[in-house]
Parts: structure tokens; C-alpha cells; sequence
């Protein structure tokens, strides 16, 4: 494979993992609003490591108590972000697996979905908009579009049949 088209994917791959996945939209008590945003690196303010408050995410894990599903799904996203980006990055080299590295982008998008999912479950108050699952999910169909295509149907041409049994009657081995 060209390796411009591989630079070109990691590099939209990156782009990727700029934005915040998942921005949340709250109301005070006394009706100012207020905004936090979800990054694949961090947590803080929708202006990211610019702004007045800004966790990284391995000092978020470190300090935080991480306990339910949707709390741990967000790390977990970030994981497999961080794979698929490995996993392009093998590409230079000549070594990717396109449908793996699609596979990758597609339950990051779900982990991200489920932790958005999870905040509005837990507040039912907040907006919550889950950008990374729409940015993911968009990166894996425009740019892996073909190799899930062959995979699925390289799989049908492999679809391995069913042996027949033969089922035959067990001989008795107790004599009257």
C-alpha cells in the first residue's frame, strides 16, 4: 500500500483525538450554564489543555474511584484509540491490518457511546453530545469502508458447511 495513503490515515487519525468525544451542558442552581468536555487524553473545560482546569487522563485514573460501567468505558475508549492508532502506525511499516484497525476505531465509538450513555443515566439533567462516537465510527466507515466490505464477504466465500452424523443405534452389551 502506498505509503501516503498511510500517512494520510494516521494523520486524520490524530485529528481525530483533537476534539473533545463528549461535551456536557449543565445548569446551576442559579441558572448559569456551564460546560465540561470529555477528551481522549483528559478531562476539563471545552478549551482542553488550554483552559483553567485540565486532568490528563492517566492522573484522572490515578486519583479517581472508577466504578461503574459507564465511568470505566471512557478509559477504555481512549485504550482503543490508542490501539488503533498502533495499529496504523504498523502500517508504515507494512504491517497493518486494515480490518482490525477498523474493528478498533468501531468499539472505541461504542465505549464512547456508553459512557455518554452512562452520564445522562446517572444525571438526567445534563446535555451530554457524544462527538467521539460520531467522529470514530465516521473515520472507520470513510476510511476502512473496503476492507470491512472484504472482510464480510471473504468470510461468506469461507463459510465452513456443517459435516453430516451419522447416528447409529448403541448395541447393548448386557446379556440376559
Amino acid at each position: 500500500m502506498p505509503r501516503r495513503r498511510v500517512v494520510r490515515r494516521l494523520l486524520v487519525l490524530l485529528l481525530v483525538g483533537l476534539p473533545p468525544w463528549t461535551v456536557i451542558r449543565w445548569t446551576n442552581p442559579g441558572g448559569s450554564v456551564g460546560y465540561d468536555s470529555y477528551f481522549a487524553y483528559g478531562l476539563g473545560t471545552l478549551f482542553g489543555p488550554l483552559g483553567r482546569h485540565f486532568t490528563l487522563l492517566p492522573t484522572y485514573l490515578d486519583h479517581a474511584v472508577v466504578t461503574t460501567y459507564w465511568q470505566q468505558a471512557w478509559p477504555t475508549g481512549a485504550f482503543l484509540y490508542a490501539c488503533a492508532l498502533a495499529s496504523v502506525a504498523l502500517g508504515l511499516i507494512g504491517r497493518e491490518d486494515r480490518r482490525v484497525t477498523a474493528g478498533l476505531l468501531g468499539m472505541a465509538g461504542a465505549a464512547e457511546l456508553l459512557h455518554a450513555v452512562g452520564l445522562v443515566h446517572h444525571n438526567p439533567r445534563l446535555l451530554v453530545l457524544p462527538i467521539g462516537t460520531v467522529l470514530l465510527w465516521g473515520v472507520a466507515l470513510a476510511r476502512y469502508r473496503d476492507a470491512l466490505r472484504r472482510s464480510s464477504s471473504s468470510a461468506r466465500k469461507r463459510r465452513i458447511e456443517p459435516t453430516p452424523v451419522r447416528l447409529t443405534r448403541a448395541r447393548s452389551t448386557t446379556r440376559i
